[in-house]
């Protein structure tokens, strides 16, 4: 039986991934790395140590210690925080959910970027929450969505993953729970290995809906 739901946030609850990207490229610029969004797109759903180590080996350089601490400071003064805003639906479904599920998020995101979000658009949605900066091991490891099952203190078979980008597919299906994503940046393709995969936000909102008991409808 469905007791819980686990979302992603940047690219399904919120239409962040533009901006996010783009902070990242202005931050490796100072670098001397030159990225497009499409290669932070793609490592979506990293936490900020894993990522900046998979964009500078695909530069073909090392990161030097420093890096670790000053990249994502420049991402976070770089990002256009004001111009991100939860896709639309996404509020009143979160609204109609929760009077029949509990609600989780993981997300590769920094704790500050996270609880801002959380902050300014789901204040008291969510009864876990795991950030990127919660553990050593972020997606594609397995252990962000463990930690929010041991905080849920639910199994597998009770839980749904709804994600969006290809690492984060690849975390929750190691975690053993069943995965929904949405194509909001990739081409469907590179999101086929999660166990249902949705085109738009349109059917992400059908598809959670359709999981509300019988009784009031999301309008």
């Amino acid at each position: 039986m469905l007791k819980a739901i686990i979302f992603d946030v940047d690219g399904v609850l919120v239409d962040s991934m533009r901006f996010q990207a783009d902070a990242w490229i202005k931050a490796f610029q100072d670098a001397g790395i030159t990225i497009s969004r499409e290669d932070i797109y793609e490592l979506e759903g990293s936490n900020n140590k894993r990522l900046i180590k998979s964009i500078f080996e695909k530069a073909g350089k090392e990161p030097e210690p420093e890096h670790f601490e000053q990249l994502p400071e420049k991402k976070r003064e770089a990002l256009e925080f004001n111009r991100i805003k939860p896709f639309e639906g996404i509020p009143d479904c979160l609204d109609e959910l929760k009077r029949h599920f509990k609600l989780a998020v993981v997300s590769g995101s920094s704790r500050d970027t996270v609880e801002k979000i959380i902050n300014k658009f789901f204040s008291g949605y969510f009864e876990v929450v795991v950030n990127g900066s919660d553990l050593e091991r972020g997606k594609p490891d397995p252990d962000p969505y463990l930690k929010a099952l041991e905080m849920l203190n639910l199994t597998r078979n009770e839980c749904i993953v709804i994600e969006n980008a290809p690492l984060g597919i690849t975390a929750a299906k190691r975690a053993g729970l069943y995965c929904v994503a949405v194509a909001s940046m990739l081409e469907p393709e590179k999101v086929q290995h999660a166990d249902l995969a949705l085109e738009d936000h349109a059917a992400l909102l059908d598809y959670l809906k359709s999981l509300i008991p019988e009784g009031p409808q999301v309008k």
